[in-house]
């Protein structure tokens, strides 16, 4: 070829196929079509509504104006996401990512391929690619993912400043401290290290305590986070507005925040009880508790004589 299948030059920070369905019968694209595209075992679920990339399972069968999120529980990363426009399937891989994420990604759109019986599929929404060179775009998005990576590495700790990755299951909020080392990693290394990175971070079997936003009578903006009795939790040294939320208009925060202490019963309904977020941090800071990220701590199995000590 005399250009490469891949622009080095990107409009957006994610790639972007579309499978488009050709004839006068095309297949109904439904959860069943979407998971048969996966040979191996794959984690199928959606963004939560209101609090940054949190994974959440699919309640039901409905897909419509849904994203899927397909990550592999092998290997997690940032997985990469599926949706239906109509009879065509778009596929969109944010990066950077990691190989066993790309190589999903790949597999997923020659499944697809298959399925529907083409041969071509289209990138960016703009250059149609026959399913012959999907080796050789695969190679090329690899090749420059990498790149990307190291560079994102490279501006980010010379600005001392924090990488935020939204992981397949959580956001990962990585630390300059972090990066200080990363930086000196060669590619190869580098891409390594990510990938076991983000399978290490995600791996565990950790509930993600997000916030939810609220509106008092006073027009006042609550924020609040939950922790659950016994519940191993990912919780935040301080309460924060990630990211990205769509539960809040940008520049809002909120003007108080809470923590709900709950309380599981097997016969009676949960015991609900809420302390000032503050004061939260204020004891956990005294725990020598195991950093999760640069914004967040694992707290292990709190019991009751830890929220005992939340309600004094």
């Amino acid at each position: 070829m005399d250009i490469p299948i891949f622009e080095i030059k990107r409009k957006t920070m994610a790639i972007e196929i579309r499978i488009k369905q050709k004839g006068l019968f095309k297949k109904a694209i439904n959860l069943a079509v979407i998971e048969s595209l996966f040979d191996n075992p794959v984690l199928l679920g959606c963004r939560d509504l209101n609090s940054a990339y949190v994974l959440e399972e699919l309640r039901d069968s409905q897909i419509e104006e849904i994203n899927i999120v397909a990550v592999n529980p092998k290997q997690i990363g940032r997985g990469f996401i599926l949706s239906k426009d109509a009879k065509d399937l778009k596929v969109s891989l944010n990066v950077p990512a990691t190989e066993q994420d790309i190589t999903d990604f790949f597999h997923c759109i020659e499944s697809a391929c298959k399925l529907f019986k083409v041969h071509t599929f289209i990138l960016d929404d703009e250059k149609e690619i026959e399913l012959a060179g999907l080796n050789e775009l695969k190679q090329d998005i690899q090749a420059w993912n990498n790149n990307y990576l190291l560079e994102q590495v490279a501006q980010l700790q010379q600005k001392q400043m924090t990488f935020v990755v939204f992981g397949g299951y959580n956001p990962i909020y990585i630390s300059s401290a972090t990066l200080d080392h990363w930086v000196k990693l060669p590619v190869e290394e580098l891409t390594d290290t990510f990938k076991q990175f983000l399978h290490q971070k995600q791996s565990e079997d950790l509930y993600y305590m997000k916030p939810m936003f609220y509106q008092n009578q006073q027009g006042e903006i609550l924020g609040a986070y939950s922790l659950t009795l016994g519940v191993s939790s990912i919780v935040p040294k301080q309460a924060f507005v990630p990211v990205i939320t769509s539960g809040l208009p940008d520049g809002i925060k909120p003007t108080h925040w809470q923590l709900a202490l709950v309380m599981l019963s097997e016969k009676q309904e949960p015991t609900i009880k809420y302390i000032d977020y503050d004061s939260f941090v204020k004891v956990i800071n005294q725990m020598n508790l195991e950093h999760y990220d640069e914004n967040h701590y694992i707290l292990r199995e709190p019991n009751q004589l830890l929220f005992d000590q939340l309600l004094k």
